[in-house]
């Protein structure tokens, strides 16, 4: 088999696998409100009965998973995603877990967008997003320099 031939079976390849394996992404994400909507028009805070509300969460595109971070009672609860699709560069996941259908947007300007529909509840919740391994590095202010002060 010629050059050519091995780069065209190798790009008829890379293009069936999807593109989160692609392009291993994860977010670290926090939760900024959360909202409810009965079937009957109430509107109030998602009921979690005696469950803490989540507070932060890391989404993996790769492994098609939300974990829960934050609070310490809900650490490590993971709910499984069956579908990823990137669009426009946004992320969309979504999956099904007891009953209730679960889907996330996450936008390059680092907005997330999360829907927990269940008979008769509508969960909205809003938070912002930190790509995965984008935390390591903090921004400076305006004029801030490499050196030590005055030097």
């Amino acid at each position: 088999m010629g050059i050519r031939s091995r780069w065209l079976v190798l790009a008829a390849l890379a293009v069936q696998v999807p593109a989160a394996a692609r392009a291993g992404e994860a977010w670290i994400c926090s939760v900024a409100a959360a909202v409810a909507v009965d079937e009957d028009g109430t509107v109030g805070p998602p009921d979690l009965g005696e469950r803490d509300r989540p507070t932060f969460l890391r989404v993996d595109a790769v492994r098609k998973e939300l974990t829960l971070l934050a609070p310490a009672s809900r650490r490590g609860e993971v709910t499984k995603l069956d579908t990823v699709h990137e669009v426009d560069g946004a992320w969309i996941l979504s999956g099904v877990e007891h009953g209730r259908s679960v889907s996330i947007m996450i936008t390059a300007e680092g907005r997330m967008t999360l829907s927990v529909v269940a008979d008769g509840v509508v969960w909205s919740v809003f938070g912002h997003t930190l790509r995965e391994g984008e935390s390591g590095e903090l921004a400076k202010p305006a004029g801030a320099t490499d050196g030590p002060p005055g030097g």
